[in-house]
């Protein structure tokens, strides 16, 4: 993954001469990230997850490919160039997926979703103190004590979990403990990947990639793997009907692959700390949704830990908000 230090690296990211775009850009995957997670899940569940990811990603990254090619052959060759990035691009997005699909059918999916959103910010800034891209700014005591607050949100609901408090682990009693604590780290897991996705684009974009050829490029490890799924039977549920399997690929593509396109847009256009804070409250606007559907049930420790989490994730954006109107306006 690359480092330096300069004004477009890592969490500086590029493009950030176009603020307003990246936040647009980052409000976009959120809240289409959030309808899949509340109205969609019945539709994906009779369906086989390695067949349907190889179609609604691996489609549109060939045809994205295949358009680069033909009108910005030059990105490709970029790409091939920053060999690094393009290669961390592809293990961060695999891994990521792979180890979030796992985690949240081993636990209470609002747990997995709140960890794996969480450790996003909270892995960012770490890479940042190691002096993985451009190191950040100062945090205000606001900034530190919602931090803090998210990250004593996850520590609940991860307590909760392993005690038994939460709505759902997999397995009996025997095998319980075990399985709380693969799904808890499968989750963590999956959100970091998330961040090294994040830096991996930064480097992408500073060699000159677009975001249409960084949604491509960033799937075919990905691809490789969901077809070899599928060929194996890992996920195998039975035949789907025609119809119910293409409106389902088309609920797919417009609630899944499209918010990793908008990602790839606000990488272009913001930091990676300014995508992290937006991907912690997901589950803040999961929440939400689901008490206005009213399907979804939560247990009350779960929820303790949400409310807690919640407010550490609102104090943090709104002090990030003002601390960037503060920087700006003495720029």
């Amino acid at each position: 993954m690359d480092g330096g230090g300069n004004a477009r690296d890592g969490l500086s990211g590029g493009g950030t001469n176009s603020p307003l775009g990246g936040l647009v850009w980052c409000a976009t995957f959120l809240i289409l990230d959030a309808i899949q997670a509340v109205y969609c899940g019945g539709i994906f569940q009779a369906i086989d997850s390695f067949g349907f990811g190889a179609i609604v990603f691996g489609v549109p990254a060939a045809l994205a490919i295949a358009w680069v090619w033909l009108t910005k052959p030059a990105q490709l060759a970029a790409a091939f160039k920053a060999r690094s990035s393009l290669v961390w691009l592809n293990v961060t997005t695999a891994g990521a997926w792979l180890t979030y699909l796992i985690a949240i059918q081993l636990i209470e999916p609002a747990v997995a979703f709140t960890l794996f959103s969480g450790i996003i910010p909270v892995s960012a800034l770490a890479a940042a103190r190691l002096g993985i891209g451009a190191p950040v700014g100062r945090q205000s005591m606001f900034e530190k004590v919602g931090m803090g607050l998210l990250i004593i949100g996850m520590a609940m609901l991860a307590a909760f979990t392993l005690a038994g408090l939460s709505g759902f682990v997999r397995g009996g009693p025997s095998s319980y403990l075990g399985v709380a604590v693969l799904g808890l780290v499968l989750a963590l897991v999956a959100g970091a990947l998330i961040t090294g996705m994040l830096l991996s684009s930064h480097g992408l974009v500073r060699a000159g990639v677009g975001p249409l050829a960084q949604f491509g490029l960033r799937f075919p490890l990905y691809t490789v793997l969901a077809v070899g799924g599928f060929a194996l039977g890992l996920d195998a549920k039975g035949a789907v009907p025609l119809p119910d399997y293409l409106f389902a690929v088309l609920v797919g593509l417009a609630v899944l692959a499209f918010p990793i396109y908008a990602v790839q847009k606000a990488v272009a256009l913001t930091t990676t700390a300014t995508i992290a804070a937006f991907a912690a409250t997901g589950p803040l606007v999961v929440f939400c949704l689901q008490m206005v559907e009213g399907r979804v049930d939560y247990s009350t420790a779960t929820l303790a830990g949400l409310i807690v989490y919640f407010a550490g994730t609102l104090i943090s954006a709104l002090a990030g908000t003002l601390t960037g109107i503060r920087n700006r306006k003495t720029a």
